[in-house]
């Protein structure tokens, strides 16, 4: 065969495969993964992902095993994790995080859920999944120390499929032990992270707190201790005191313990995993390269400038989709909180007609009409009827779904007869789906308190005002048990619902 006719053949060849090229319908680079208790989103391919998947469920696995979670218990809601390439991905979901963050965790009114850089983000997902975690299935207080302590500890876990490994210092961590003056025992047991002023303190409350509770979980006698040291701080004794009491030792001695405990030899522990996971992976479509990051950031707090950019982006991404659901989905949601309300409820009407059960376009909906009833009052019955249509069809399609709940329950604020046994069993149900979320917390603490029960609306209150990072949902609650208690500040004011704001560690 002579070389002109070889080069016409891989001409021929070159043309052939361009033109299959063009008729083959466009692959989207984004997976899915789902598993018993997550649903994760990768950008890489289907073996890691997958690996991915059950190193994730084995580390619940071991959560429930080691802190006595039944193991068929099901979780109310599967939390989405969205795992990114590089850095400066994230910035695609939370502009202007910096280039130090490697992933962070948000509950969100809209939406709670984790991104991650695969590899780098690792630690980052582990503390946060175990603040979830704790959040999820406990709903004591504990103080703020051993929340972070306790996710801190849990987040070096070494995971294979059949086992894991707890119970390993963090590089980081253990520099700022080694090499800075740590913060006094006394302030770690005594306040909040978000209270602590010193910089240099600041730095080392990790550290200082995974150090304490590490000493703890080192033996079974010490995890004794720390159940006591629990169960006086429950019965109010001051924490240093509880502390002293509980473990024999005083602040001085108990600091020279952990000096002893951080130079000796640190004991890992291994548990075996016995557990056959089904991981169900799809492919998502074309738009989720171009719209589904873009589709989380709506859902973050931003700046006037980022909303703006995010508005136009929107439009010029949904408009390379056009009438793709999730296109449909990102545009509406834009529109109807940063741009034109008309035309993002024509978007969510589309989507409907396309997918009737869409629980987000319904909540959008029925949103929608509820801002309306706040701004038209003689029309509000009306209004308030039709976004509990939305709500009622949503509610079908997931009893179990947070955000329709929490809606529920707020359309029937202020109607007549609020709270009733109805409206108090809504409260419950969404703070069982999400009790993480300081507006549900809150929202049922008003519930609860207007009802007369001011047993459980201080239960559901007093972990929320001992958050570590504090904020305004703390204070709030704080304010709100005070009311309870009948006590009178000066700076008290009635204290509203709120919506959560980020929480990265």
């Amino acid at each position: 065969m002579g070389i002109i006719t070889r080069l016409g053949l891989a001409l021929c060849a070159a043309l052939l495969l361009a033109v299959t090229a063009a008729a083959t319908p466009a692959r989207a680079d984004w997976l899915k993964a789902e598993t018993p208790n997550f649903i994760i989103y990768s950008e890489g391919g289907e073996r890691p992902l997958r690996e991915y998947a059950t190193k994730l469920e084995v580390y619940d696995r071991f959560l429930r095993m080691r802190f006595g979670v039944p193991l068929d218990r099901p979780v109310g809601r599967k939390l989405p994790i969205y795992l990114v390439r590089r850095q400066r991905d994230l910035e695609q979901v939370r502009p202007g995080l910096g280039n130090t963050v490697a992933g962070f965790y948000y509950p969100g009114e809209e939406d709670i859920f984790a991104v991650a850089v695969t590899g780098d983000g690792d630690f980052t997902l582990l503390h946060e999944y175990a603040h979830h975690f704790f959040f999820q299935h406990f709903s004591t207080y504990y103080p703020g120390w051993l929340v972070e302590g306790l996710a801190e500890y849990v987040m070096t876990a070494r995971i294979w499929p059949d086992r894991i490994q707890v119970g390993a210092h963090n590089e980081n961590r253990a520099s700022w032990l080694m090499n800075s003056s740590w913060l006094p025992l006394e302030e770690l047991l005594t306040n909040r992270f978000g209270e602590i002023e010193h910089e240099p303190h600041r730095l080392t409350y990790y550290p200082v707190a995974w150090l304490l509770t590490h000493w703890f979980m080192s033996s079974p006698e010490r995890v004794v201790q720390l159940e006591a040291y629990l169960g006086l701080i429950r019965q109010g004794v001051d924490p240093v005191t509880a502390m002293q009491q509980a473990t024999g030792l005083s602040l001085a001695q108990l600091r020279n313990v952990l000096r002893d405990h951080m130079y000796g030899r640190i004991e890992l522990n291994t548990y075996d995993i016995d557990l056959d996971i089904q991981v169900e992976i799809s492919r998502l479509p074309p738009s989720a390269d171009d719209l589904l990051l873009l589709g989380q950031r709506l859902k973050m707090p931003m700046s006037e400038e980022d909303r703006a950019m995010a508005l136009e982006e929107s439009r010029r991404m949904a408009a390379r989709h056009p009438d793709d659901p999730l296109a449909l989905l990102v545009l509406g949601h834009a529109e109807l909180h940063m741009g034109d309300r008309a035309a993002g409820e024509a978007a969510f009407t589309r989507l409907l007609e396309q997918q009737p059960e869409n629980i987000e376009a319904l909540q959008f909906m029925a949103m929608a009409r509820i801002e309306d009833a706040a701004d038209l009052p003689d029309e509000r019955t009306d209004l308030m009827n039709r976004a509990r249509g939305y709500l009622v069809t949503a509610y079908g399609v997931d009893p179990g779904n947070y955000l329709t709940l929490l809606l529920i329950a707020r359309s029937r604020d202020g109607a007549p007869g609020y709270p009733n046994d109805n409206d108090l069993a809504t409260w419950e149900m969404a703070f069982i789906a999400a009790p993480q979320l300081s507006g549900i917390r809150l929202g049922a603490g008003h519930a609860f308190l207007a009802a007369g029960d001011k047993a459980t609306a201080i239960a559901l209150l007093e972990p929320l005002a001992n958050a570590p990072h504090g904020g305004e949902g703390a204070e709030s609650a704080q304010k709100l048990i005070d009311q309870a208690n009948g006590v009178v500040r000066e700076d008290s004011a009635e204290a509203e619902p709120e919506a959560e704001t980020a929480a990265a560690d």
